[in-house]
């Protein structure tokens, strides 16, 4: 919903109509309503406009609203004035622009002053021009250097010469790469040079020439014509790896130990992250269902049903698609392993046929509280969807996260394989009979994880369902024919993602049946994202395909994942998707102009201190205590650049923007480093990269 805003004309008595115009973006099947209410700007209620509060109400099918003020006319000369229209708590929509400006056009006219006649000026005096030059120097690895920057005079005074003058950021950092200088710098009568000498930091990290500046101001007896220095501070360390050099095998069995960090309720005796414990024993309880076990969310502890599904179904996706390479890895094992955690849960969530608990813990209690999992003691209410209070997002999700490990299982273990599809079948059933958003039936949720619809939901596990039925040896049109008939397309200006399946759908059905209906949105999307002459998605300029602030990482790798299985399943021309799809991966492992890792514990300046509780350690209940995190939360992928731009990162605990993690971060992402190190064909032994897993163990470790 927006609303527009309005220019109008005063007049002279009287009042006029500002009409301002509100617009769905389209038409909805419910009643949207939506409160509105005018404030002042420089134009005050009463004396300039007639103040006005109520509610609008778009009829089904309505689009276009219209709110009216009137303005009062007056004969006053002043300025234009303006006011607001404020639109807020809008029912069935969100509010995209909530704010309309009134501009009142003032059209009286002031008299005519006498002219009075203009005193010839006084001579100006003589002022000498003041400007700083440039300076280019090398880094070097320790210590410091000296940029020294030269100001010249034009010509020398008779009188002194001060100018004032500060350091600025450009794409150094004071602190980090030079030292900030202010001060004021005086030219004695006579001289016409002065220098300014300010301190680069070294370092032996790998990373792009920076620039900072020294900036004149506030000049006495002088006039300045060039205020600004540029210092060009040229990197003097190996350049970053080249694409295709990483261990992917490595890092895949890192991503792993991430998925065991996040690991609720009993752990198992192979359990390897040495600062976990035993947690959330009694989940469940309040309802009297046993809903122990599956995954903590992100940096927090709630267990939120919906995105650990669509986790756990991007993680059997990989699995699927690339078992040979997770084989070739070993860690066929690992991946099973962190899948069956999921959907041991999911079964254990699913107490009926149209019965499903989706949550466990609340928001708000839990994230007031900064510790392990081990030590929480607060209520963790659980939350269920039903016929009653349905949610086919939810349902069809867990259906789909159930077939897609059904297949991953069946080579190994055919009966577990068979328990995921006949659950799979109930709460495929339970989504597509009752219909409705599980964020409505579920409030708590709608704070974090809000569904957008259930329609992409429904097209993919009954895809996932069809290559679930083939995947035990039957046959099946039915699942095939529904995902078809419910399929609605691709965005191309957005991804897949843990409320967006139409992508991955769209793959889906590309490679079952060769449809060019499929092929081309699939197309329109991926080239969309391969696109870096600025008519696609955003890239900075190292080559990052940006799509949104809060875990950019996550939408990145998510693309990466779904356009390697097109390009090595369904068409690749000229191998643009594929090579997107390795760009992007060797970007979050280091290829940037940083040359910085974006996954904990592995490759170059990877984070130290990603927002979650359990690596952090705290005793306190402060996410300031300690200060660098006591444990190590190896492999877990950021959230990564907040902005298009190869610096917006800061690894600091509270930017939850940029530094949390999450289930959905490493999920697409696990079958990305598959597919990476299949194509790199590279030897890899296990590491059990447990010797950076741990700092210090959590004092708590063990504790419930």
């Amino acid at each position: 919903m927006s609303i527009g805003d309005r220019t109008i004309v005063e007049g002279n008595t009287g009042t006029s109509p500002a009409t301002f115009e509100v617009q769905l973006s389209q038409a909805s099947q419910q009643a949207v309503t939506v409160q509105y209410a005018t404030a002042n700007g420089t134009a005050t209620a009463g004396s300039d406009y007639t103040a006005s509060t109520n509610t609008l109400t778009f009829a089904p099918g309505e689009t276009r609203k219209t709110i009216t003020v009137n303005v009062q006319g007056d004969t006053s000369v002043e300025p234009n004035e303006t006011f607001a229209v404020r639109l807020s708590g809008a029912t069935n929509a969100t509010i995209a622009d909530g704010e309309g400006i009134g501009t009142i056009t003032n059209n009286d006219v002031a008299p005519v002053p006498t002219p009075t006649p203009t005193p010839a000026p006084a001579p100006a005096p003589v002022l000498r021009n003041l400007s700083i030059g440039d300076v280019t120097l090398t880094e070097g690895n320790s210590g410091t250097a000296t940029a020294t920057f030269a100001v010249n005079l034009s010509a020398s005074s008779t009188s002194a010469i001060d100018v004032n003058f500060a350091t600025a950021n450009r794409t150094a950092t004071a602190g980090a790469d030079y030292t900030s200088r202010t001060g004021t710098i005086r030219f004695a009568p006579g001289e016409t040079r002065k220098t300014i000498e300010v301190s680069v930091l070294g370092d032996t990290i790998a990373e792009a020439s920076e620039t900072f500046a020294v900036n004149l101001s506030r000049a006495v007896n002088a006039t300045i014509a060039d205020g600004e220095g540029i210092a060009t501070v040229t990197d003097n360390d190996a350049p970053p790896p080249a694409p295709g050099r990483f261990n992917y095998g490595e890092v895949l069995e890192k991503s792993f130990l991430f998925y065991e960090a996040q690991r609720s309720g009993d752990l198992p005796s192979t359990n390897r992250i040495s600062w976990r414990g035993d947690s959330a024993l009694r989940d469940g309880a309040d309802v009297g269902v046993d809903l122990t076990g599956g995954y903590y969310d992100a940096g927090d502890h709630v267990k939120f049903g919906f995105p650990m599904a669509a986790s756990m179904t991007m993680l059997g996706w990989g699995v699927v698609q690339y078992r040979n390479a997770y084989q070739q890895s070993g860690q066929l094992d690992e991946a099973l392993d962190a899948l069956k955690w999921g959907t041991d849960y999911i079964l254990k969530a699913h107490t009926a046929p149209n019965e499903f608990w989706g949550q466990v813990g609340l928001g708000g209690p839990d994230h007031a509280y900064w510790g392990p999992a081990e030590t929480m003691t607060m209520a963790r209410p659980a939350f269920k969807i039903d016929a009653q209070n349905p949610g086919s997002d939810l349902a069809g999700e867990a259906a789909a996260a159930l077939a897609a490990a059904s297949i991953a299982f069946r080579p190994t273990n055919s009966g577990y394989a068979d328990r995921l599809l006949t659950h799979a079948t109930q709460l495929f059933s339970f989504a597509d009979n009752h219909r409705g958003k599980y964020s409505d039936s579920i409030r708590d949720a709608a704070n974090y994880y809000p569904s957008y619809s259930f329609t992409d939901e429904l097209v993919w596990s009954a895809t996932w369902m069809h290559k679930a039925i083939e995947a035990k040896g039957g046959t099946d049109t039915f699942y095939l024919n529904k995902a078809e008939s419910y399929y609605q397309g691709v965005y191309a200006g957005w991804t897949q993602s843990w409320d967006e399946k139409s992508h991955g759908a769209a793959v889906l059905l590309a490679q079952e049946t060769g449809n060019s209906r499929y092929r081309t949105d699939v197309e329109n999307w991926l080239n969309y994202w391969s696109d870096k002459s600025g008519a696609g998605i955003r890239y900075t300029p190292g080559g990052f395909a940006w799509l949104d602030q809060w875990g950019s990482n996550r939408y990145s790798a998510n693309t990466a994942f779904v356009a390697g299985v097109y390009s090595d399943t369904v068409n690749d021309p000229g191998d643009r998707y594929s090579n997107f799809a390795e760009d992007q991966i060797d970007y979050l492992l280091g290829d940037n102009p940083n040359n910085r890792s974006y996954v904990v514990g592995f490759g170059n300046n990877s984070p130290r201190n990603p927002h979650h509780r359990g690596a952090h350690g705290s005793t306190t209940n402060n996410i300031n205590d300690p200060l660098i995190n006591r444990n190590v939360l190896t492999g877990a992928l950021v959230g990564g650049l907040s902005a298009a731009n190869d610096n917006a990162y800061s690894d600091d605990r509270t930017n939850f923007i940029t530094n949390e993690v999450a289930l959905d971060y490493n999920a697409a992402f696990t079958g990305a480093l598959a597919r990476m190190y299949q194509e790199a064909t590279q030897p890899f032994a296990n590491t059990q990269a447990l010797a950076i897993n741990s700092g210090l163990t959590s004092l708590n470790a063990g504790m419930n």
